[in-house]
């Protein structure tokens, strides 16, 4: 069932909504940098982009590292992604969703859900000649091309069954608002209704923001009325 979106969902929509934090990202999903490359290629202060830095490492996005400098000087602090996730949203007439999930990095179950290839076998960076790298680059590219094109697969596929579900959702939202005149009731159905977990008091109280009095009340009417188990 859908829920309403957590706290840390709420919370990265409003980190990645800035389009500096996107782009320091996208630069460090290429390779690790130490922040005054960051603030060079970007075009922003040092200042700025540590702020940036800060608030992506506390929420787990990025990690720093020292590393030695090819220069003669002190060792420089690089920055890293840290968290792999994935993360969706929805938005129809009738319903909005987000999702986030941890990409667990199990790469025996990757292979298990395609298994017509084998992943590309790594080469070392000091010992490989320039026909492996070769090879290893043309093979990585074909990999990944592959996997686009099944990704692409997955989520048309997701895409027509969040097509089917609105066209539930709407039909629910139809009956409710034809057959309820109170708006709290129907607050309480739409809840049942896209809620795994049991409907109390307390939680609705917090969820609906109105008093618990008012919810118990409500419950009672709704269970008076329709023969459904709303706890």
């Amino acid at each position: 069932m859908f829920e309403e979106p957590s706290a840390e969902e709420y919370h990265i929509l409003d980190l990645l909504g800035n389009e500096t934090r996107r782009r320091i990202l996208l630069l460090l999903a290429q390779e690790p940098r130490y922040f005054i490359q960051l603030s060079r290629d970007l075009g922003i202060s040092q200042q700025a982009i540590l702020k940036h830095l800060e608030l992506l490492e506390r929420a787990g996005f990025v990690s720093p590292y020292s590393a030695k400098s090819d220069l003669p000087a002190p060792k420089r602090k690089y920055y890293r992604l840290n968290r792999s996730i994935y993360m969706s949203i929805g938005i129809t007439e009738d319903d909005v969703s987000i999702r986030l999930r941890d990409i667990a990095p199990n790469q025996d179950e990757a292979k298990r859900s395609f298994r017509d290839s084998a992943l590309p076998e790594a080469i070392d960076e000091s010992d490989g000649t320039d026909q492996e790298l070769s090879d290893f680059l043309r093979s990585s590219r074909d990999m990944l091309k592959r996997l686009d094109e099944r990704v692409g697969e997955l989520e048309r596929h997701k895409v027509s069954l969040l097509k089917l579900r609105q066209t539930v959702m709407r039909r629910v939202h139809d009956a409710v608002r034809s057959n309820f005149e109170d708006s709290l009731e129907r607050s309480i159905l739409y809840s049942f209704m896209t809620s795994d977990d049991a409907l109390d008091v307390v939680s609705l109280s917090e969820r609906l923001n109105v008093r618990e009095k008012e919810v118990e009340r409500s419950l009672e009417e709704l269970k008076r009325r329709l023969a459904l188990s709303l706890d």
